[in-house]
């Protein structure tokens, strides 16, 4: 053993020199090129009448025969029309909307008693729109805070919404402070339904700076945002003590609040002030607005959701939706039902409660505006979800072969697309495929949402997303903390597009996140960049591939990912992961870390390209056995010698020498990669890339949707 210590130091030091001596040249204009390919437009198909296909307008009547002479007018009617058709088993329909706005004021339910083998389906080329909320057109002027706006009556003992449109775009509500954040001063344990739980505490008050509190007119309809590592809490106020500083909340925070902690007033009357705010008085029954430039009471058309939820399938099979934009949802308090921590449930506190925690990860307790159980081959083709306050759709329990292909999310409160069956084994939930779809600006309500979440199912795809612009994990795979059962297996994230994850607003995030055993599930042909964690106090892991409690059995090959806040590769724990081919740059706090070592090796590390910018490859798992390293290429470009450990200073770095003493770097290249432009992100290899002498093989690029969408 000492011998081979003996000679791999010896061979490191060769190496260096060689590298000082005789630095690589790339032979100009000679790359390996990545494919591309040009995206279209989804083809919608011709409009062709089958025998038994029915027809909806706006202007129809569901009396009608639902010809195109006589045509029906509503989703709802359409699904009983075909109940009493006479249709022989065995033939399928389509139902055709004309264009025009659908208003579903209540969840439209199909279940056994229904037809299977349905398509549900805008008629090519025209606009059709199932929306959740009605036009607000009766407008006086008025005022509100000094500032002029337009007033409208509403009746609040009946109706009370959190949200307000103007056409598909969500208005924001009135925030205080207007720009940055409260800090959290303190929370007692006293205060608290789980007091001995470090990050779980459960507390139903804390205090604040006297100068960071006011006597709100309508204190009941305030909100508090609290945000605290991975998950934010949207509080609503039960009490509060303007000297003291106490806040009592009428919902428990999912984690201990914590001195530090940032926190944001919602919905106070008080704040309205900038065009586009508004305000919903429910003592005064109005609505206020302050109007942007050119709108008037004549001209305004708001909108006002009447309804969270617009879909329910259980129990029939063989239904799809094509070319439908679903719009404009509410959203509500959740009443957390998972009890993930035990309460004292005869804590003074806990019967003055309104609603529950909720679960602290991934919005997991959010519902949906459409849920699928129990059911096959159900399918969303080609459609928008916008504006939508919760999330949007969700898979549940006994779903088989259903998917979500060619979609467009835009403005999603919680989760685009959640795989949310329960943990058995077998796996109750299976081939879900969530492909080619756009997902922009998810988490807008639920800050710690995620863009496809998959929870114990198996046999499922994920690829060729654009997934961008979320507080939050873009992809997220697994649900079993540690190396407990699990249900998820052979699940494929592959050729996704993932950036601008994060935003630097929460921590401990992934461009893609995985838990638990999972054989078979496979990470590979993912671009991701520009995954950015909180940078404030405690502020931590903004990664780019985050193999977290218990990853085991994964594959990451061929994937390319840079410009993390913090490294571009995480793995807390796990066993016997393969990471292979991929290209690792521009970790801002390293390329690479292992954070917990176990008796056992972590994972294989092979074949790959890291380099750095002044940053650490290791970051400080650098003694014997945390893992096995061989055949990478390893690049600093600003130092031109690769270090690990803590940092690169002279007191925290570990040189190659070290490294390769500690049984790391084996066979590796310490060389430029001769990247065609590294400084502007442009990772395509020279032809003579000494990468190609440690078994790396590039692959063409594909990742990304093939689809353009209209915005």
């Amino acid at each position: 053993m000492l011998q081979q210590k003996i000679m791999s130091v010896l061979t490191a030091i060769i190496t260096l020199l060689s590298l000082w001596l005789f630095p690589a040249k790339s032979e100009e204009g000679v790359f390996t090129e990545p494919a591309s390919f040009e995206k279209t437009a989804f083809d919608e198909g011709e409009f062709a009448m089958g025998t038994y296909d029915l027809v909806v307008s706006p202007d129809g009547n569901d009396a009608n025969a639902g010809t195109l002479a006589g045509p029906l007018q509503t989703l709802a009617g359409a699904k009983e029309k075909l109940k009493n058709a006479g249709i022989p088993d065995g033939e399928s329909v389509t139902v055709w909307f004309k264009e025009g706005s659908y208003l579903i004021s209540e969840a439209v339910t199909f279940d056994a008693s229904d037809r299977a083998n349905v398509v549900y389906r805008s008629v090519p080329g025209e606009d059709v729109v199932f929306t959740g909320s009605t036009d607000l057109t009766e407008w006086t002027q008025g005022e509100i805070n000094g500032m002029d706006a337009l007033v409208a009556d509403v009746d609040t003992d009946s109706v009370y919404f959190r949200s307000l449109f103007k056409g598909e775009t969500r208005l924001p509500v009135s925030t205080w402070p207007k720009e940055g954040a409260f800090h959290a001063v303190n929370a007692l344990d006293s205060d608290a339904l789980q007091a001995g739980n470090e990050f779980f505490k459960l507390h139903c008050a804390f205090y604040v700076n006297t100068d960071e509190i006011m006597n709100f007119a309508n204190f009941t309809d305030v909100n508090v945002r609290i945000m605290h590592k991975w998950c934010d809490d949207i509080l609503p106020l039960r009490s509060l003590d303007t000297e003291s500083g106490r806040i009592e909340l009428a919902k428990a925070a999912a984690m201990s609040i914590v001195e530090g902690d940032n926190f944001v007033y919602e919905n106070v009357r008080e704040a309205v002030s900038q065009p586009g705010e508004w305000y919903l008085d429910r003592s005064e029954g109005k609505l206020y607005y302050i109007p942007c430039e050119g709108e008037t009471a004549e001209s305004l058309v708001l909108s006002a959701p009447v309804t969270d939820a617009l879909i329910r399938v259980d129990g029939v099979s063989g239904i799809q939706f094509n070319g439908i934009r679903f719009v404009n949802t509410d959203w509500d308090f959740a009443n957390g039902d998972l009890r993930v921590w035990p309460m004292d449930e005869t804590n003074p506190h806990y019967n003055q409660l309104t609603y529950l925690p909720t679960h602290p990860q991934a919005s997991y307790e959010i519902p949906a505006a459409i849920e699928v159980k129990n059911a096959q081959n159900i399918g969303f083709v080609n459609c928008v979800f916008r504006s939508i306050s919760n999330s949007a759709v969700m898979f549940k329990e006994n779903v088989k072969n259903s998917f979500v292909q060619a979609c467009y999310f835009d403005e999603i409160g919680g989760n685009a697309v959640f795989i949310n069956a329960p943990h058995r084994i077998p796996a109750v939930t299976s081939g879900i495929s969530v492909t080619d779809c756009e997902i922009n600006e998810y988490g807008r309500i639920y800050n710690h949402s995620i863009g496809v979440l998959l929870c114990h199912a198996d046999n499922c795809v994920i690829a060729n997303n654009e997934i961008h612009d979320g507080w939050y994990t873009a992809v997220s795979v697994g649900w079993v903390w540690g190396y407990g059962k699990n249900p998820t297996h052979s699940i494929q994230v592959k050729d996704n597009l993932i950036y601008n994850i994060g935003n630097g607003w929460l921590s401990d995030m992934g461009g893609i996140y995985t838990l638990g055993i999972q054989p078979n599930t496979v990470l590979s042909g993912n671009v991701i960049y520009n995954v950015g964690c909180y940078d404030g106090k405690d502020g931590y892991g903004g990664w780019g591939i985050y193999l977290d409690e218990g990853s085991t059995q994964i594959t990451v090959k061929n994937n390319l990912v840079y410009d993390c806040s913090s490294q571009t590769f995480h793995q807390h724990y796990g066993r016997n992961n393969i990471i292979r081919n991929n290209i690792f740059a521009f970790g801002k706090d390293g390329a690479f870390i292992v954070t917990r070592n176990e008796d056992h090796n972590s994972l294989f590390l092979q074949n790959n390209i890291l380099v750095t910018n002044d940053a650490v490859m290791f970051k400080n798992c650098v003694d014997e056995n945390w893992f096995i390293d061989h055949d990478n290429l390893l690049w600093d470009y600003a130092r031109k010698s690769p270090y690990s450990g803590a940092g690169t200073g002279v007191t925290d770095r570990k040189s190659i020498v070290t490294m390769i003493a500690n049984g790391h770097y084996k066979d590796s290249l310490f060389k430029d990669p001769l990247f065609r432009d590294a400084a502007n992100r442009d990772f395509t290899l020279a032809e003579n890339s000494p990468a190609l002498d440690i078994g790396f093989e590039p692959w063409d690029i594909a990742a990304g949707t093939h689809y353009v969408f209209e915005k």
